[in-house]
């Protein structure tokens, strides 16, 4: 993936700040104009790819949203003493010292720069006279305007209001459809409209992904994770492979489930997940999975939707790997979380598979997360999850009636190894119902971001673990930079 093009930096905000590298530069590794990027079927899929590496770089996914600022948000990791460090910004929902600043504006402009090059994508391949061959113009319209809908949502998620409080005619996020260095266009939208435009996104993307990806007819070896080698109905198209690293037809359903659960939709929420399910494409990882020579700690079995970026460990080593790494957490923080006395056998807590506390020759203590970096027997892999299979499970749990839910929230509860005496979603309290899910988000997401979203989702004014925290006013609602509002 390192040996291709990046499209030419789109300074789309040139106006709001003195240079527009400030806000857009994607430090490509190559360049190639756009006239003749789009001029062959190759260019369109190079273009395509670059915004995935985009994607996985540390600004966003390799690093900000995912295990760094993302869980800062929901305090997992030991938060460091200096009032204007990252982590303690973050941990403490404080957006206005720099650090914050300089993050929340990073991630904001790698959000819209990825967008604007997934318009520049879609807007050349309409009318295009390219020749393309196995419905890849279809496959990566699909895609382009899948992911287009993902990350305005996960930008609604961040900057946009708690759900529940949301107003349909209340300003949110831009929604940027078209290649533009016009910033009179680029207005924020209101929350129906953003909702509305990611809702259609989603639509034309199930669409075209439904008819045009190999993933619907072919199926999934959990040996080899979609290389399709050996398989029926193999793509002739090598292009067309490890579809679990691209936004296919599958993570297009998902990000519909999400959407659903996170504005209120119940029934659509319910719908896409179990319509995930019921494919029979994916199963969830158990104790057993981690004995195969392709086993990860991400569990990449389980990814609807990941990205791979051979650089990360360039990232992640000086976060996890370090005597004393940044991103930790106590000893007794870490049992308290996964509940070690009562689920002695949980697969993410077993042994040292996920976490172990080293001693250096000073006689120094530090507690090691081996997700990303892997744990001497099962090696990293590069990748990082952005939506996974077992999510399904968690809304179907929350979102059908407590004798439905059963059924979603035993298969996990058996795959994970948890005690069979844990309470299921039966019971009709939603606190204690709410009560177990955060337990189980916490526990499967560590660095991966999600529980964040959880919390404001559910506007929890106070954090339990690891220790009591009141969320202060405005805490869930990342501003936007300064100079986007002055267009508003």
């Amino acid at each position: 993936m390192k040996n291709i093009y990046y499209l030419l930096s789109l300074c789309l905000w040139g106006a709001m700040t003195a240079s527009c590298n400030d806000w857009l530069d994607v430090n490509p590794r190559s360049q190639m104009k756009a006239e003749k990027l789009f001029e062959t079927e190759d260019g369109y899929k190079k273009a395509l790819t670059g915004v995935y590496i985009k994607m996985g770089e540390p600004a966003l996914y390799g690093r900000n949203t995912t295990m760094y600022m993302g869980d800062a948000l929901a305090r997992m990791w030991i938060i460091p003493s200096d009032q204007g460090s990252t982590l303690n910004s973050f941990s403490n929902h404080r957006y206005t010292t720099s650090s914050a600043e300089n993050t929340i504006s990073t991630v904001f402009s790698s959000y819209y720069n990825a967008i604007s090059q997934l318009n520049d994508v879609l807007t050349n391949l309409q009318g295009s006279s390219v020749t393309f061959s196995y419905n890849n113009d279809k496959l990566i319209e699909g895609e382009a305007k899948g992911l287009r809908a993902f990350m305005h949502l996960e930008l609604l998620r961040f900057f946009g209001p708690v759900p529940s409080q949301a107003v349909d005619g209340n300003k949110t996020i831009p929604y940027v459809t078209e290649m533009t260095t016009n910033t009179s266009k680029l207005l924020s939208k209101t929350w129906k409209e953003v909702v509305t435009s990611i809702e259609k996104d989603l639509n034309d993307a199930e669409n075209l992904l439904k008819a045009s990806d190999p993933l619907v007819h072919t199926k999934v070896d959990s040996l080899k994770f979609l290389s399709n080698i050996g398989e029926p109905n193999v793509p002739a198209d090598s292009w067309q492979y490890f579809r679990q690293s691209r936004f296919n037809y599958f993570a297009t359903l998902a990000t519909k489930a999400r959407l659903y659960h996170w504005i209120g939709d119940k029934e659509q929420a319910a719908k896409y997940a179990r319509m995930v399910i019921d494919a029979k494409k994916f199963e969830l990882c158990d104790e057993a999975y981690f004995f195969y020579n392709f086993a990860t700690l991400t569990m990449y079995q389980e990814h609807l939707f990941g990205l791979n970026n051979p650089d990360l460990q360039t990232t992640f080593d000086p976060l996890y790997a370090v005597s004393s790494p940044p991103l930790t957490q106590t000893v007794n923080m870490v049992n308290s979380a996964y509940e070690s006395t009562i689920h002695v056998n949980d697969i993410r807590h077993v042994g040292t598979r996920y976490w172990e506390e080293k001693v250096n020759a000073a006689g120094d203590r530090s507690h090691h997360f081996y997700k990303y970096i892997g744990n001497g027997t099962i090696k990293y892999d590069n990748r990082v999850p952005l939506i996974r299979y077992v999510e399904m499970y968690l809304i179907l749990s929350e979102d059908l009636p407590a004798g439905e839910a059963k059924e979603y929230f035993v298969k996990y509860r058996q795959t994970r190894a948890l005690s069979s005496t844990i309470d299921d979603p039966t019971f009709g309290s939603e606190s204690a119902l709410l009560s177990r899910l955060e337990k189980e988000y916490r526990k499967e997401f560590y660095g991966e971001g999600q529980l964040f979203f959880f919390y404001k989702m559910h506007n929890y004014e106070q954090l339990t673990w690891p220790t009591p925290y009141n969320v202060p006013a405005g805490g869930y609602v990342l501003p936007k930079p300064k100079g986007l509002t002055d267009f508003e």
